[in-house]
């Protein structure tokens, strides 16, 4: 199994602003050497690091890790999207490193548009270019009306649904419009679903319930298949809730309707062939 989603940080390279005291578990570094006691327990083989910083230096340091872990079967960078030029001089320099993937901390943006700007449709064309996928977090509500944009606008990007857009877990009126958004979002062929982030942390604001979590997961295999979902534990963003090994048990027991081959699709083909995680080594 491929956790495609998991986060590294130590706050004392100061590029998590976002990460304060009042989140409590979470305001820790986490590095994978904190899961060496689950690792075998999870039954995960490999890892896509996710960034969590909109920095070059985050981006560098991902790699670093993935250099000298075996673990790690490919990143997840921050790369500027705003300046196509400055763009195309990044994806040479980064071409022979294991960048599979660009994401942005959307959400933050004080622009809820800014992902389809026409620079930023053309930053998305480039990706398409040079193989790699973009993860969009958060996107549900704010973001919803640029991704749309976005995934017409760049048909041949591949972009990847992270914590499936963020569902509104307890909010019955918001749950209407988040899955009639997502029903429509995931029918484009070009995107990708993560079931990711479902238990607690960037993923919701409050618990959800099993039958939530069961309409999620639902929808994710009836609208984009298995070959457009993979899993991811979040990790550490489960921190305070549910322990490593928990998450991806808890993630496994969602898919329980799938066959054999779909389960393996869902969690190990879908990262491989998104990802490009095989000609990453």
């Amino acid at each position: 199994m491929i956790d495609s989603h998991l986060h590294q940080w130590q706050l004392a390279r100061g590029w998590h602003g976002w990460n304060t005291p009042e989140l409590g578990p979470l305001h820790a570094d986490a590095v994978l050497a904190d899961l060496d006691d689950e690792w075998a327990a999870s039954g995960i083989d490999a890892v896509v690091l996710v960034q969590a910083a909109d920095v070059l230096a985050e981006t560098d340091w991902l790699l670093s890790i993935a250099r000298e872990d075996r673990r790690v079967a490919g990143v997840v960078g921050y790369l500027p999207l705003s300046d196509p030029g400055q763009l195309r001089d990044l994806l040479i320099a980064y071409a022979d490193t294991a960048l599979v993937g660009v994401r942005q901390l959307w959400h933050d943006h004080p622009r809820p548009d800014a992902l389809a700007d026409p620079d930023v449709l053309t930053a998305l064309r480039l990706l398409a270019e040079a193989g790699l996928a973009v993860d969009v977090p958060d996107a549900f509500p704010r973001l919803w009306p640029a991704l749309t944009t976005a995934v017409r606008g760049a048909p041949q990007t591949t972009f990847v649904l992270d914590h499936c857009g963020k569902p509104p877990f307890g909010d019955r009126r918001a749950w209407t419009g988040w899955e009639a958004d997502f029903a429509r979002l995931v029918r484009n062929p070009n995107v990708v679903v993560k079931l990711s982030g479902l238990f607690g942390g960037s993923g919701s604001t409050s618990p959800a319930t099993d039958a939530e979590l069961d309409r999620v997961v639902d929808l994710a295999l009836d609208l984009a298949g298995p070959r457009r979902t993979m899993i991811g534990s979040d990790w550490p963003m489960t921190r305070g809730t549910l322990g490593y090994a928990a998450t991806i048990r808890r993630l496994t027991a969602l898919l329980s309707r799938l066959t054999r081959d779909e389960l393996a699709a869902v969690t190990a083909g879908t990262a491989r062939a998104v990802y490009g995680l095989d000609a990453a080594g």
